[in-house]
């Protein structure tokens, strides 16, 4: 199945793309608490290279799965007051979606790799990340990305996350 596979950064011409593969991947979660979901204004902002950059891979046509690191430092500001970080230049690496039928062939590995390799080209210290305490996946590719873990905390409110960082070098 991989071997159609084709990776790109996504546009704004993307986002119905962005949108149906969210409502697929997060609908048929059976812990919906696995995904912090976007907020309706998200969408717009997510195409602004100052706010996030959203990396994706396709099937022909089709959105099968897709990562993205925040770089607007607003929106990560309470997570480096955590990491104890404040006075540092840090990216979040996150938005992990993948299809059910696409798991278990590396395509989340590669997309986080490239977007890993970006934030080092965008001359980002920090590589930020979280996930889930029990979404075993998630925190097993999170560790062979090489980022360490920090601590688990409660974030935006209401979800229980396993904090991670990795400084770049």
């Amino acid at each position: 199945m991989g071997e159609n596979i084709k990776y790109r950064l996504l546009t704004s011409e993307d986002e119905k793309k962005l949108r149906e593969l969210v409502n697929t991947v997060v609908g048929g979660l059976e812990r919906k608490e696995f995904f912090i979901p976007y907020e309706d204004w998200e969408y717009k902002e997510m195409f602004d290279e100052g706010y996030a950059i959203n990396y994706g891979a396709f099937d022909g046509e089709k959105l099968v799965a897709m990562g993205q690191i925040y770089v607007k430092q607003e929106m990560i500001e309470d997570y480096k007051k955590l990491l104890d970080i404040e006075d540092k230049r840090a990216c979040e690496l996150g938005g992990a979606l993948c299809l059910k039928e696409y798991r278990r062939y590396g395509l989340m590995f590669h997309i986080m790799e490239y977007l890993s390799t970006m934030a080092k080209e965008k001359e980002f210290e920090y590589i930020l990340t979280m996930a889930h305490p029990d979404n075993i996946p998630s925190n097993n590719l999170i560790k062979k990305l090489g980022l360490n873990y920090i601590k688990t905390e409660t974030v935006n409110g209401s979800f229980l996350r396993n904090l991670y960082l990795k400084e770049i070098k």
